[in-house]
């Protein structure tokens, strides 16, 4: 997982050629006929990316509906059809989405789909689609450099489908974000933290949700995520004191409202994790990693959020780079598949 997280900068340098074979593709879906609503459509990284990029899809002009497939699938009528659907499976094989997908087909949408490899069922379904062909380090690691490589595509996914010049992708700065959140998880002590909440407001909601969900692939404690304001009143009742937050902001008015938080909580104790940038500082955090800019869709938060889940899961005794832990325990295992993955049963991928 280390390794995976390292080789961000190289993966978006080695993707843009097929970058500009996605937005020529993008631009293509838009040019045959006016763009209604935009469905983007994913479960886990990658609905937690269309919602990340959201704000700069609004920015473009884009109608953008960041959507799990089950959102569609209960009540259909929603789509119409001018609309585009644009669906992302890194696997192609997630039940609900290619259930979407064939939803999406027979209402008359526009589809594009973003995989990885020939996108298995999902590929099946849906002629126009990109793959990223981002080989995996090791066998069942959990998603790095596939998440920033899916933000990468939604970004050009935009700039395609609303007539704007590429997005420019700072692998540079990516890679001193790297080093400086590697820095600072040797530093700190995770031994005392009961659990972690992952808090943010706006597009940087999908990135909270991200950050929990990488924790909960490879460690052992309790995670959750929360949009900052909702927290308040809902979470925070049960929450214990000794909970790591974690507060992430990417504007001013984030940071603003951030900020105010690590104040009151700090009051009672709780400890806070501000990712942060130059622009967007939260000052009152406990403690910080600020970052000189956020980045689009806040893409160099991506490596705190990601060394701080390695970090976690080696505090808690487990193997992060190989999340056997996870296969290990049969039952479950199983019980994913039946939830999720019906077709690969038994396969033991």
């Amino acid at each position: 997982m280390k390794r995976d997280i390292g080789r961000q900068p190289d993966v978006l340098r080695d993707l843009s050629p097929g970058l500009a074979v996605l937005r020529d593709r993008a631009a293509a879906v838009a040019l045959r006929g006016p763009v209604g609503r935009v469905w983007v459509i994913g479960c886990g990284d990658g609905l937690f990316a269309a919602e990340a990029v959201g704000r700069d899809a609004r920015q473009a002009g884009l109608d953008w509906q960041a959507v799990g497939p089950m959102d569609l699938l209960v009540e259909p009528n929603r789509v119409h059809p001018g609309d585009v659907a644009v669906l992302m499976s890194m696997s192609g094989n997630v039940d609900r989405t290619v259930e979407a997908t064939g939803l999406m087909r027979d209402r008359g949408l526009r589809l594009l789909a973003i995989v990885n490899g020939d996108g298995g069922r999902l590929g099946a379904l849906v002629p126009d689609r990109w793959s990223m062909d981002l080989p995996d380090l090791a066998p069942f690691l959990c998603g790095t450099s596939s998440f920033a490589a899916t933000l990468a595509a939604l970004l050009t996914v935009i700039a395609g489908l609303s007539g704007q010049p590429p997005v420019d992708l700072d692998a540079r700065a990516l890679a001193d974000a790297d080093r400086a959140a590697d820095r600072m998880m040797h530093g700190i002590d995770l031994s005392d933290f009961t659990g972690l909440r992952y808090l943010a407001s706006g597009g940087m909601f999908g990135l909270a949700r991200y950050g929990a969900a990488k924790c909960v692939e490879v460690a052992a404690r309790p995670v959750w995520s929360a949009e900052l304001e909702e927290f308040a009143h809902s979470q925070f009742w049960t929450m214990s004191p000794r909970d790591l937050v974690v507060l992430i902001a990417a504007s001013p008015t984030e940071a603003a409202y951030a900020d105010a938080s690590a104040d009151a909580l700090a009051q009672m104790g709780t400890r806070t994790l501000a990712l942060d940038c130059d622009a967007a500082p939260v000052p009152r955090a406990t403690m910080r990693l600020t970052v000189p800019q956020a980045g689009p869709a806040g893409l160099c938060h991506l490596p705190g959020l990601q060394h701080l889940a390695y970090a976690l899961g080696t505090a808690d005794g487990l193997d992060p780079n190989r999340r056997l832990h996870l296969k290990a325990d049969q039952a479950r295992f199983r019980t994913s598949r039946l939830l999720t993955r019906r077709s690969l049963l038994g396969q033991g991928t």
